[in-house]
């Protein structure tokens, strides 16, 4: 579905207002922690970022539970934990 600009600009907006964008600044103390335990090079920012804020991260690629200092919720858990 294409949106027009004028669109875009307004979800964004909307995005803004529930989403929190943490400057890099803020986790970057936790990347060479997250390099060790990332078992993918691309989502070491996701597990700096996780380690900050103590907190898990949503995602349904398994490969990321191969460590265990950050808690991972696939879809599903994520959707049984909303339910309770």
């Amino acid at each position: 579905m294409k949106r027009t600009q004028e669109e875009f600009v307004t979800i964004m907006h909307q995005l803004h207002q529930v989403i929190t964008v943490v400057p890099q600044e803020e986790y970057v103390t936790y990347m060479e922690m997250a390099e060790k335990i990332s078992p993918d090079d691309k989502d070491v920012m996701y597990f700096a970022l996780a380690l900050k804020m103590n907190c898990g991260i949503w995602s349904n690629d398994s490969m990321l539970r191969e460590q265990d200092k950050v808690t991972i919720c696939n879809t599903k858990e994520l959707l049984d934990l909303l339910k309770r």
